[in-house]
């Protein structure tokens, strides 16, 4: 639970501290707008760089922790990881975007087995799942109007993700096993919907930078069941990932 508040706290912390300077481009810049056609383009491009946690959404079995149970319980965490993008958009109207924005993402789960195995006392297992990612949402950005050189925005999509360091198809190694070197496969590919919200701060140079937070929910169980203490007490396990992230276009 502490290292979970500490967490939260790193990043909101850094999303405080990162939006200074553009509070004082944005808010505290001359009345004067810059680059007042913007938004009368049909397309723009950009790039996108942030950091992200990742993590899951677990329902584990109803019989979890029964007396006499090896497996007492279960828990998930994160760490930060980063993601790097480039920003396609399209004007739909004046206050409706489409955005089409593939991401590489790399980031860290785990989940924390308590256990109490034959002969053993009861111990905490924490197993880690790195995750190399390709993101392609696709979203709709709907815009306020502009408060001089700002203006907050809502986004709305869906996403298709792809876990390139999936060991789905990896086959099962008996000495991992004995070592406790089990690693948790997960599915390879996913699915899910994306909701965010941003604020966008127009610059001087024909072009613009913004800070935006999004949430995925991803729908696919992504649990590969191999039949042993990791896998047999999930019911399902499905993907979940909060990003902050820094667009310039």
């Amino acid at each position: 639970m502490r290292s979970t508040i500490l967490k939260t706290a790193f990043v909101l912390t850094f999303a405080l501290v990162a939006l200074r300077p553009l509070y004082a481009i944005g808010f505290r810049g001359s009345k004067v707008p810059n680059t007042p056609l913007y938004d009368s383009r049909l397309f723009h491009f950009g790039f996108s760089l942030g950091m992200n946690l990742m993590n899951f959404s677990l329902k584990s079995d109803d019989n979890l922790g029964f007396e006499g149970d090896t497996l007492l319980g279960m828990r998930h965490g994160f760490l930060p990881g980063f993601s790097v993008g480039v920003v396609t958009d399209l004007r739909m109207g004046k206050y409706f975007n489409l955005r089409f924005i593939p991401t590489f993402s790399m980031g860290q789960r785990s989940i924390t087995y308590k256990t109490h195995l034959p002969d053993q006392d009861i111990r905490n297992v924490n197993k880690h799942i790195e995750s190399i990612m390709v993101l392609l949402p696709l979203e709709v950005k709907w815009k306020a109007a502009r408060m001089v050189n700002n203006r907050p925005y809502v986004t709305a999509g869906f996403q298709y993700t792809l876990d390139m360091a999936s060991r789905k198809n990896k086959k099962k190694n008996a000495e991992d096993d004995e070592r406790n070197a089990y690693k948790m496969k997960l599915g390879r590919h996913d699915v899910g919907v994306t909701v965010g919200a941003g604020w966008d701060f127009f610059l001087p140079y024909n072009n613009k930078l913004a800070l935006e937070i999004k949430l995925y929910f991803g729908l696919l169980d992504l649990l590969v069941p191999e039949h042993n203490i990791y896998t047999d007490r999930i019911n399902s396990l499905t993907s979940r990932m909060l990003q902050i992230n820094f667009t310039f276009e």
